[in-house]
């Protein structure tokens, strides 16, 4: 392993068990933003602020015409669920396990990524230093809210806070788990809600009202055996999936004929699939069960949530994630591949199962976007949460050979003339 990576061995454990003991559920990532700037502040980079809606971003300045990279993470974990199911292990502990695992809720999604992405600027800053230049700006990015699946934290960021600074970036790597495969994109995901309308009447006599839990049934039916049977696929991100996660009725009491019922449609789709062209099928499901029934009624849509950051910054967000696919011969990948493999790593190509910030670079704003960390997807959100030290070391050291590689530094040759060492 280079010899100025494993120097930064002892820091980087430190920190991230810091931040790992540190609570950051969605809407309250405020104290880690305060920990994760001073460290940022600490590394030496040129500029390190928190935004309007409480990410953190710092930049390192290079002289050049570029490429400008983008390392990406979110500062949000989901909660730890019930305490006795980690095993001995305080979901907050961020302790050391005998083969060299820190546990924790966020080690693996994904506050060991956060680390390694900071401490690559670490090591940037020191090449910088020791008067190697950086021909292009590195920026660091930890976003709020990206686990409720919205963009809401990214969005900001890359429509707001970047462009007002004028900050650019031509590429992005995002830390979520990737167990040091180099990852190229995932499906996108909508939240699609079906609801039901009907007329309220006493349960005793149920011929008096119009049951709307009783008018879903014929969704449900074609939603779980028709709808899903079929659904396109991709030679890399594979087959659309649709699956129904929730049902609500309302007023929702005993004694009493609902007069509305909601489900919630997973849909997971593929690149030759459009947000419009999903509604449309459901729309069309929906007059087809009415030519049957006269009485159904029905609306589908989007579902829409008013989020609020811990800064106060409030917009009614979408829960859509669209698909992206960052093509696996781009310059980017291409040298990204080569540059683990100078370090050791001959990382395969994947695509993610679960949804990324990565919708918004890529599916949105057409910037080539690249996931990779050494942290593990298998933990993620799970009561086993952890992250190996040896792979948050490799990754590291990939990390730093990537950056090195897109701005034409020849690690070895440093390593080779002790300037890496």
């Amino acid at each position: 392993m280079i010899k100025a990576v494993e120097k930064q061995k002892d820091g980087l454990v430190a920190f991230t068990q810091e931040i790992i003991r540190i609570p950051s559920m969605t809407g309250d990532e405020g104290k880690l933003a305060q920990v994760v700037l001073e460290r940022l502040r600490g590394v030496g980079v040129d500029l390190a602020f928190v935004d309007g809606i409480g990410n953190v971003v710092g930049v390192l300045r290079g002289k050049g015409d570029g490429p400008n990279i983008l390392l990406n993470g979110h500062l949000d974990v989901v909660p730890a669920g019930r305490a006795e199911n980690w095993h001995g292990y305080d979901p907050f502990g961020a302790e050391i396990d005998e083969e060299g695992n820190i546990h924790g809720r966020g080690a693996a999604d994904l506050k060991g990524g956060l680390s390694v992405q900071i401490y690559t600027m670490q090591l940037l800053r020191e090449l910088r230093d020791k008067g190697i230049p950086l021909p292009g700006d590195v920026i660091f990015s930890a976003v709020v809210h990206e686990e409720p699946a919205e963009m809401f934290g990214m969005e900001y960021l890359c429509k707001k806070t970047l462009p007002e600074r004028d900050i650019k970036f031509d590429v992005v790597y995002l830390c979520e788990p990737s167990s040091l495969r180099v990852i190229l994109g995932h499906r996108g995901k909508v939240e699609i809600v079906v609801a039901t309308e009907g007329r309220t009447a006493h349960s005793s006599t149920p011929w008096a009202g119009i049951n709307a839990l009783q008018k879903m049934v014929p969704v449900l039916d074609t939603v779980f055996n028709k709808m899903g049977q079929h659904l396109p696929s991709h030679p890399d991100l594979g087959k659309g999936s649709m699956t129904i996660t929730n049902l609500v009725c309302k007023p929702g009491t005993l004694s009493i004929i609902p007069d509305e019922c909601e489900i919630s449609v997973d849909r997971r789709y593929v690149p030759s699939e459009t947000l419009e062209d999903i509604l449309a099928e459901f729309k069309d499901m929906l007059k087809e069960i009415k030519k049957v029934d006269p009485q159904f009624e029905a609306n589908v849509r989007v579902r829409t949530f008013l989020e609020r950051s811990y800064t106060g910054f409030e917009k009614e967000v979408q829960k859509h994630h669209p698909v992206w696919i960052t093509d696996n011969e781009h310059p980017f990948v291409k040298k990204t591949a080569q540059a683990l493999k100078h370090v050791g790593q001959d990382a395969e190509i994947g695509y993610w199962q679960f949804g990324t910030d990565g919708s918004m670079t890529a599916g949105l704003m057409g910037v080539p976007t690249i996931g990779y960390s050494g942290m593990e997807e298998r933990y993620a959100h799970t009561p086993e949460e952890m992250v190996n030290i040896e792979k948050m070391m490799q990754s590291l050291e990939g990390y730093f050979s990537i950056c090195c590689e897109l701005f034409e530094i020849d690690i070895l040759a440093l390593e080779r003339v002790g300037i890496g060492s």
